[in-house]
């Protein structure tokens, strides 16, 4: 599977993760995830960070928002296209310049029309 797709594959994890407040162990149970292959340890290595390190990148998000914005009222989707951004660059997995542009292309499919200028911007400065 090319990145591009695994990266929704992995924001679509995600956002059940923000929406439905479901456990990312729960969600690899669900989905029977098995590192058999290199993009299934993509996949898990990504959750598995975001599972360690929620907190932390929560955070970095919070840090850098509008005074004015709370993280929790942002839209569940670009949540979790933030945590997978935040992710990859914890993990190296990518560029960061790619990283960006990804989760830009990701929000502007499947998120509101301003949320990628906005999801840039805070990627940008962190």
């Amino acid at each position: 599977m090319i990145r591009h797709k695994l990266r929704i594959q992995l924001v679509t994890y995600l956002y059940q993760h923000v929406l439905l407040e479901k456990s990312i162990a729960a969600i690899i149970v669900d989905e029977e995830l098995e590192p058999t292959s290199e993009d299934h340890v993509y996949l898990l290595n990504n959750l598995y960070n975001v599972l360690e390190n929620e907190q932390e990148y929560v955070a970095f998000v919070k840090e850098h928002l509008n005074p004015e914005w709370k993280y929790e009222r942002l839209l569940a989707i670009d949540r979790a296209i933030l945590l997978c951004a935040i992710s990859e660059f914890a993990i190296d997995e990518a560029a960061r310049a790619i990283v960006i542009n990804e989760a830009v292309e990701i929000a502007k499919v499947y998120s509101s029309e301003d949320s990628y200028a906005f999801i840039n911007g805070i990627l940008d400065r962190l």
